[in-house]
Order: structure tokens, then sequence, then C-alpha cells
């Protein structure tokens, strides 16, 4: 199938005589996930149904210097039952050059160009690694417009410089509000491993105004911030090191309050042949809720991906938008302990330990399991840090050649950073996600 559909697009294309030399590359998926969520506020987080998604992924190589790659999604995130939904969405389409200085690529770019540190608690020296998908469940898309430059030299010194515009809208007076990031991120590669050094300066001129269902003083301010991004990856035979860092300085432009940020990132991985088994451990600065000055959240987290549950709310976030406010346990952790001071809507300020792996009984039959524990750092008087303790277990299943089922649940023990003033806290929460997965 795969090759007919490639002849086809490659015959429209050879039809005209500029596209004679051109070559198409055409993949794809399929997949169709059962969700189910039990989420902090009973009232507004809990659901649970089948969604669709169908991923085309397409490369036209014009030469071997110039060639455009597209992805296209449609649906994206349909959901069973609901009449005439259409969300159909490019995730990518961009242009690449590739000479002996190096490579080019302008465009609305992928979710590897748009890696900034932490993101995935994680370096991933290739590029981000979509431990979502790894678990059966919808990656959200990091899609970023921009132009990146990278070049590796033979002495194994590579450079990456690029500039992404995350947002582009106007107030409420009708002016311009952009959110740029420019990055530059020197690194050396050795047999085994490398380390990189990433300086970031995001320019925030957007003011968001408050999430839904939160009460601010006053709006989300437009920022300007700097970050400094050390990472360093070495495996020793089938054992391997990874560590990263993030650290920020930022103003906002409302009152030029100071934000600044601090968050590390450690794991030991062990690789056995069948499987892996993986010890990691991280920790993100919080403020003083009592105190002035700086406000220390500032470098936050993105997904650490086995913890589907701590750091979750799928359906809120990638199916069903728009999110609900307290999907993500991280974030609700916060609001519960901290409200309503310093730390309150934040996913920083808190720490984690977690084990996990994964092992493949038969070429078509592999096991994933992830335990991890999480607790605040900063919390009012009389508030207590324990976020609690998570299971997961994934389980993936080849059934036939280009198809798939995976199953993943996770249960996350919710911890006494819930309780309210009266000492009650919620019931524990738990995610469980079945995808039939196509690929073509």
């Amino acid at each position: 199938m795969k090759k007919a559909l490639a002849m086809a697009l490659g015959g429209l294309l050879l039809a005209s005589p500029a596209f004679a030399a051109s070559e198409v590359d055409f993949s794809g998926q399929l997949r169709t996930v059962f969700a189910n969520e039990w989420r902090y506020n009973e009232d507004s987080a809990n659901d649970s149904g089948f969604f669709n998604r169908l991923e085309l992924n397409m490369s036209f190589n014009a030469t071997d210097e110039v060639s455009v790659h597209w992805q296209l999604r449609a649906p994206d995130h349909q959901r069973w039952g609901v009449a005439g939904q259409n969300n159909a969405e490019t995730i990518y389409a961009y242009g690449e050059i590739k000479q002996d200085w190096g490579t080019i690529v302008i465009g609305r770019l992928s979710d590897d160009f748009t890696y900034y540190g932490l993101e995935n608690l994680g370096w991933y020296p290739e590029g981000t690694d979509d431990l979502i998908t790894d678990w059966g469940i919808f990656d959200p898309g990091g899609e970023a417009d921009g132009i990146t430059y990278i070049n590796r030299w033979d002495s194994g010194f590579q450079l990456v410089a690029q500039y992404l515009r995350m947002d582009d809208s106007f107030d409420t007076n009708g002016s311009s509000q952009t959110n740029d990031w420019f990055i530059v991120q020197p690194s050396f590669h050795w047999d085994g491993g490398g380390a990189s050094l990433g300086f970031l300066y995001n320019r925030n001129h957007v003011s968001h105004g408050p999430p839904p269902g939160i009460a601010y003083d006053e709006d989300d301010p437009a920022m300007k911030a700097f970050f400094l991004n050390p990472a360093v990856a070495h495996s020793f035979g089938d054992f391997s090191l990874h560590f990263e860092g993030m650290v920020g300085w930022g103003k906002d432009d409302a009152d030029d309050q100071k934000h600044r940020g601090l968050g590390l990132y450690l794991d030991g991985d062990y690789n056995y042949g069948p499987g892996n088994v993986t010890l990691a451990g991280w920790w993100l600065s919080g403020s003083k809720v009592d105190g002035g000055g700086k406000i220390n959240n500032l470098v936050t987290p993105g997904a650490f991906a086995p913890l589907i549950v701590a750091y979750g709310g799928f359906i809120g976030d990638a199916f069903n938008p728009p999110a609900a406010i307290d999907s993500n346990a991280i974030h609700a952790a916060n609001d519960a302990a901290n409200m309503p001071n310093r730390n309150a809507h934040s996913t920083a300020n808190h720490w984690g330990l977690a084990l996990a792996g994964s092992h493949s009984f038969t070429e078509d039959l592999a096991l994933k399991y992830t335990v991890g524990h999480l607790s605040l750092n900063k919390v009012e008087p009389g508030a207590k840090k324990s976020i609690g303790t998570e299971a997961d277990l994934g389980l993936a299943i080849n059934l036939l050649d280009n198809l798939e089922f995976r199953s993943t649940f996770g249960y996350l023990w919710v911890g006494d950073a819930f309780k309210d003033v009266d000492g009650n806290k919620p019931k524990d929460m738990y995610s469980w996600y079945n995808t039939l997965y196509f690929s073509f």
C-alpha cells in the first residue's frame, strides 16, 4: 500500500517536466483511541470517549539538496459522535536545503526543531523523543514557525541556531503581540556521547489574560527571559548517564517583576538486551510563599510521559480543548497547597524520582512500567508537600503486520498536598488509554 500510494503521488508530480527527477516518500498512521480519565476536579476533568487521528507524512525530494516535508493530520483528534467536527491540521510544512556548509530548514517546523531543554525532562541528541506516542497516547504536537540552521563538522562539533515565532496576535487595541524565541546551541559529540550548551532568549509580547476559571489580580503579563541549558550524555557499554539543567532569568513588562528559575534532571539507564531499566530524578525550583522579590517558577517542565496521570490530562489538553485547568496533577497540587500565594497555577515547584523500564517477551509482545513519587518544594505554612505516588503499566501487542494494540493504565495515589483546610483530599486519580494503531 505504501509503495502504491507513493507511486500514485509520484505519477502526478511526474506529469510536470519540472519534477521529472523528483522522489516522493509517503507514510502514515491511523489511530483509534479509547481514553478514560478520572481527575482532581470531578465536575470538569472526568472524561472518557473514542478519538480518531489520521496522520500523513510526505517528503517531496526535488534533488539531493532540496526537499519539502509535510505532515497532515486529518482528523487530528476527532471525537466519536461529534457531528460536523472538522479539525484537520498541518503539523509541519517546511523546506530543507542541504549544502556542504550546513542545512537550512524554513517554514512550519516539526517537534524536532522546537526543543527547549527540559520540555521532555531528558536529553535527546537526535531530537525530541515521542514518548507519549510510545505509550499509545496522542501527542499534542509542538509546531512552530521559523528557520533553523544546523551543521556538524568531522571534528564532532555541531552548531544549531534557530528563530521561532510561537504566537502572533493582536490585543484589544489592535496592537501586534508576538512571542519569539532565539536559540543558539553549540555541542560536541564523541563516540558514545555528547555535550551541549543552549543559549535561549524569549521575547514574549503577548499578554494572555487569566486562564479559564482562575481569578488573577491582573492579566498574565508579557515577558523577556534568558535561559542557559547545559546537557551531557555518555554510554558505558550497556549503561548510560544523562544530565540536563536549565536556569532562567526574566522580567515582565507590566511592573518589572523579576522572575527566575532552575531545573535539574539526571537519569541512568541499563540496557540488558530484551529490555532496559531507567532510574530518573528531577527538581524544579519554587518560590517562598510569604516572600517578596523574585518569583522562582520560570523554568517549567514538559511531560515526563511515563507518568501519564501527574503530567497528563490528555483528553483535555490534546483531544478536546479547552483543557480543564485541574487536569494536570502537578498544576492542581500547586493550586491546592499554595493558593493564593506565589506557586499557584504553576507546573514548576516540585521534584520527582521514578523507576521506569520495558521488556520485550517476544517480537510481538512488550511490557512497559513506571513507578514514581512526586513532591512540592515550597508550600503555604501548614500545607503538605506530597503530590503522591504513581504507577503506570503499558502493554504493546503486534496483532498483524502494520497493526498494533497498546494499552496503558496509570494510577496516582493522591498525596496530602491536595488536602483542604478541613483536612479532606480528593480521591485517587487514574488514566487508561487503549490504542489501535494502523501504520503504512
